[in-house]
This record gives structure tokens, C-alpha cells and sequence, in this order.
């Protein structure tokens, strides 16, 4: 799991790219780079709660399951500049473990999860199917791949994926869709 972004030049360049989108369109009122804010932490739930006063969080949270750096990078810049809750995972193993043990009882609705398809260790489609067994409708699966052919697109859905977001993705669009699947 990654425990923050933002590191390294890459991550500099993505985040000031999203920035300029950003303030193109009125959405943040700073330059990137002079948020008063440090780079977001990724915490536990059960962190979250404690340090609320026992309260969960009411933003809706949103799970992104991502091995490509600069996308993930984007993806979690655009969420944390809409004010959502968010994990990110790089390797799906990793993804499925922390995901069978994660507390989602007591939230509003099921965190959201962009599960790519082809992940280093495991799968995605794989990752859904363990889910669904262990622990049905604890999240809500939207899967985000490269392969965008019909085929490809109606086996996600038919599995029972919410909806499925091929890639390249616009970060508008992306986030557009994030608002209407999180009912915000």
C-alpha cells in the first residue's frame, strides 16, 4: 500500500499538471505547491474513528487499486482536491488482503473501489471474485482497464461490476463519474 503521494519528480509534475486543470477551471483557489496542508497520509479506519471521537468520517471514501504511478498519482490528487477519503494500492495481492480485513460497517454507503484489471501478483478480476465470495457487497467495483473492447467491457459488468472506465481516462471525466457513483 502506499502510504504517500506525491514523491519523487514525477509525482511533483503529475500534481502540478492536475493543479493547472484545476485552476483552469476555477476548482482551486492555490498555486500547486503552497497548500498549507502536508501530503496526505494514508490512515486506517479505526484511526480515523479514534481521532474523530469515535465518529466515522462522513466523506465517502473511494479505494483506488492501481499499479501505474502516474495515473494512481493523478487519480488520488484529484480525490483528495474533492475532498474524499482514499487508499491507494499498488499490487493486487497486497489490495485483496488489506481489503478482506478492512471495517466498512457503520458507513453510509460501501467505499468505492477502481479495481484495474491487470495488477502485478493478482488480478483484478480475480480480487473481485474472492470479494464477492468472502465478503459480497462490501464495496462497490468500478474496473479500470486498458482492454476496452466489448468482450472485455460486458465480462466486468456481467460479473457484477458497477460500471467499467477504460483507460487513458480524462481526470474530468473520472471524477465526474466518482461524484455521480458516490451519490455526492
Amino acid at each position: 500500500m502506499a502510504w504517500r503521494t506525491g514523491a519523487g519528480p514525477r509525482g511533483a509534475f503529475v500534481r502540478k499538471l492536475a493543479a493547472a486543470l484545476f485552476m483552469k477551471h476555477g476548482r482551486r483557489s492555490r498555486p500547486c505547491g503552497t497548500s498549507t496542508n502536508p501530503a496526505p497520509t494514508f490512515t486506517s479506519l479505526h484511526h480515523r474513528r479514534r481521532a474523530s471521537g469515535g465518529r466515522r468520517d462522513r466523506r465517502p471514501e473511494v479505494i483506488v487499486v492501481e499499479d501505474d504511478p502516474a495515473l494512481a498519482e493523478l487519480l488520488t490528487f484529484g480525490l483528495e482536491a474533492r475532498g474524499y477519503r482514499f487508499r491507494h494500492f499498488r499490487n493486487g495481492r497486497e489490495a485483496l488482503d488489506l481489503l478482506k480485513t478492512m471495517d466498512t460497517r457503520g458507513s453510509v454507503q460501501p467505499p468505492l473501489l477502481l479495481l484495474d484489471v491487470d495488477l502485478p501478483a493478482l488480478d483484478g478480476y480475480s480480487i473481485f471474485e474472492e470479494l464477492q465470495k468472502e465478503c459480497p457487497g462490501k464495496f462497490r467495483v468500478v474496473f479500470t482497464t486498458v482492454h476496452g473492447s466489448e468482450t472485455e467491457q460486458l465480462r466486468g459488468l456481467e460479473a457484477g461490476a458497477m460500471d467499467y472506465m477504460v483507460k487513458p481516462m480524462s481526470l474530468r471525466v473520472a471524477l465526474e463519474k466518482i461524484r455521480r457513483w458516490v451519490g455526492r
